[in-house]
């Protein structure tokens, strides 16, 4: 009798470890390191063409409402993770806002791990999965959607899931899997259009699998797909989000915050408002080219050889193709059809196909490789009685695989991480932080702002504003711009005469999106007057307002400091405010005109006794401003402010102010008269 050798339970051990898939946690910590790296350090800006990702952080972590279809599951989800992870030690002092960039991460490194999962269930590759879920990790428009608050990382993960889980419900057709599959496609529909094609790819699928499988009836095939059916419908629920975050959030909605009747919901619900963008090419001369432009996009995400390679691997896995194919198809069609800026990212799903293709290509490579190599050496192991060849050989083609595509594509990786980098996007954060400044002088502020743009950190400064029970109003440009004209107007005079200022952001006067409003601006009805940020702008409605705001606690002036008593300084107000790069000393002045002047002048503010105390703006050591004295009236008062960087603050009290008005004459700065004014504020505000 022959006696098999007990194998050695060391031995059991290590192949058991082996059996794990530890390279993906090295994947996930490699790419989470990245996406980190490279994730902006709080709000975003609107640097980023196409991208509505302020709008999404502040949604996503005040319960505020997006723009159609509202994507009401992303900001439940969004905001729960906000508050789940602040109660994490070391987390619950991070920016909220910065908390919504990390929720789309996560959905990122989730999707990397289901891609994986799916491609080793189909090749039982390793390496190919592993591989593959390295090119759709670096690609750019991957990478951006994990670092920025936007909803297509969150559709890439349904996606994947989708995929994963049919893949193992076809294994393993229990009703437990059916309903995490039939809740993953309604999350799908739910959260965004382009997963409309997952309910009928999933339903063939499991009709397809139900008739290959001969044990599987009619009427349980049936009841699989009403299990299904019911559960997508489930996530349907979120849309009750939508009317209640328009009652309870007022100030934090956008384009629909002053309504919420039925035409309106459907309205956002069928997001008719993105319908006039879809154009199906109509020759096939237009659809030849629209194919060639959407495979170079592709291309540019993940190389030429990947599609192509995609697309074969997803032919060679033919029993698969009924899951894959239905949306490549679709996700196609969507690609020439739908003509917006960030079609790229919607895409998302599509390249996400294609390296699951590329995947499955490379698994059947390997495979094929591998056993041809083993078929060849196997002479030579089986003569020279030595065991390990065929496995020595299996490992060598796997390494050389993994070296040659670490030469391929860490180029790829390292011009994407140059060029999707924010680390250093303080565009935003600057504007919030200059606008709570502004707030905190007393007087209650309404804002003007593009939803797309700057009107997001409108909106946060106000929820930072409210723990101080300090007023700000931002006001949509759309929202405006849809009213009639009479109408808005009559909104504006109504703030003034509450004693509000009301700041615009610039580019809303250059488009000329408030059509009346830019007009008046043009004929000089209204005045711009300059604020502290370059973005910003007060409106001023001829004739400026002769007396000092009544809302500020101010120190007034005897007058006639300058220009012989033409200009005066009447009143000044001095406030510490704290920003990001440090403590800061705002001075306010507040200028009266006694006589028409034809120049305009500078204002230069002068630290006296204390050089170092407080940082300047240029090699003159002087605190420079523009006054726009040729546009003042007689009696009309014009605000000025002037921030200055605190580098010692105990010192400022032996510290004193001199504010020039002076000329730009060549190389002569010649100044025509100067006020002097102690610093009086506390500096331990700046501890």
């Amino acid at each position: 009798m022959h006696f098999q050798p007990k194998p050695h339970p060391l031995r059991q051990l290590f192949h058991r470890l082996l059996a794990y898939p530890w390279e993906l946690l090295i994947l996930l910590a490699v790419f989470a390191w990245l996406y980190r790296q490279t994730m902006p350090p709080g709000i975003s800006s609107w640097i980023i063409e196409g991208w509505d990702s302020a709008m999404f952080q502040v949604t996503g972590s005040t319960w505020g409402l997006a723009h159609s279809p509202g994507y009401p599951l992303y900001t439940i989800l969004a905001n729960l993770f906000v508050r789940w992870l602040g109660l994490w030690p070391g987390l619950g002092d991070t920016a909220l806002v910065w908390r919504v960039s990390l929720w789309s991460t996560v959905t990122s490194l989730l999707t990397l791990v289901f891609v994986y999962f799916t491609i080793w269930r189909i090749s039982h590759d390793r390496p190919a999965a592993m591989l593959s879920a390295v090119i759709l990790g670096i690609s750019f428009i991957f990478w951006r959607g994990a670092i920025m608050a936007e909803v297509y990382s969150l559709n890439a993960l349904i996606f994947a899931l989708t995929y994963w889980l049919a893949l193992h419900w076809a294994n393993d057709q229990r009703d437990r899997s059916l309903i995490a599959l039939g809740l993953t496609i309604g999350a799908g529909i739910v959260h965004h259009r382009t997963a409309f094609i997952l309910p009928p790819t999933v339903a063939w699928w499991i009709l397809l699998n139900s008739w290959q499988n001969k044990k599987i009836t009619f009427w349980r095939a049936l009841r699989s797909l009403i299990i299904l059916t019911c559960l997508a419908c489930l996530p349907l629920i979120s849309y009750a989000y939508l009317p209640w975050v328009v009652q309870h959030r007022v100030g934090q909605t956008w384009l629909y915050a002053t309504s919420m009747d039925w035409n309106t919901f459907w309205f956002i619900l069928v997001s008719r408002e993105w319908w006039g963008l879809v154009h199906v090419p109509a020759t096939p001369l237009a659809l030849l080219d629209a194919l060639q432009t959407l495979f170079r996009q592709q291309a540019n995400q993940v190389t030429m050889g990947v599609i192509l390679m995609g697309l074969l691997g997803l032919l060679l896995a033919y029993r698969y193709l009924w899951l894959f194919g239905p949306p490549l198809l679709a996700l196609i069609f969507f690609g020439l059809s739908y003509k917006v800026a960030d079609v790229d990212s919607m895409l998302m799903p599509l390249t996400l196909t294609l390296c699951l293709g590329f995947g499955i290509f490379i698994g059947t490579l390997n495979r094929g490789l591998i056993r041809l190599t083993v078929f060849i050496v196997s002479f030579i192991e089986s003569t020279l009685e030595h065991k390990w060849i065929s496995t020595t050989t299996e490992i060598l083609i796997i390494g050389s695989l993994s070296v040659g595509s670490y030469l391929i594509f860490r180029p790829i990786a390292t011009a994407n991480y140059h060029e999707v980098d924010l680390s250093g996007d303080w565009q935003a954060q600057d504007l919030v932080e200059e606008v709570t400044a502004i707030a905190h002088a007393g007087t209650p502020l309404t804002i003007i702002g593009q939803d797309n743009s700057v009107l997001p950190d409108f909106i946060y400064a106000k929820v930072l504003l409210e723990q101080e029970n300090l007023s700000l109003e931002p006001l949509s440009t759309t929202q405006l711009s849809r009213m009639p004209a009479t109408e808005s107007q009559a909104l504006l005079q109504n703030r003034l005469a509450e004693h509000r200022r009301i700041l615009v952001d610039k580019e809303t006067i250059d488009l000329g999106f408030i059509r009346w409003l830019t007009a008046a601006v043009k004929t000089g009805r209204i005045f711009m007057a300059p604020t502290g940020h370059p973005y910003l702008w007060e409106l001023l409605p001829r004739p400026l307002n002769p007396q000092l705001p009544p809302n500020e606690t101010l120190t007034r002036l005897a007058p006639g400091q300058f220009l012989e008593g033409q200009v005066s300084v009447i009143a000044t107000n001095q406030q510490i405010i704290r920003k990001r790069t440090g403590c800061f000393l705002r001075l306010t002045l507040f200028w009266q005109s006694n006589t028409p002047l034809k120049k305009d002048y500078f204002v230069a503010v002068q630290p006296l006794g204390g050089e170092t105390v407080l940082d300047k703006n240029d090699h003159l050591a002087l605190m420079r401003g523009y006054l726009p004295t040729s546009q003042l009236q007689p009696g009309e008062i014009v605000r000025d402010e002037i921030d200055m960087l605190i580098r010692q603050p105990a010192a400022l009290p032996l510290v004193n102010l001199v504010v020039n008005l002076y000329q730009v004459q060549g190389d002569q700065f010649p100044t025509f008269g100067q006020v002097t004014l102690p610093i009086t504020v506390d500096p331990t505000k700046c501890d």
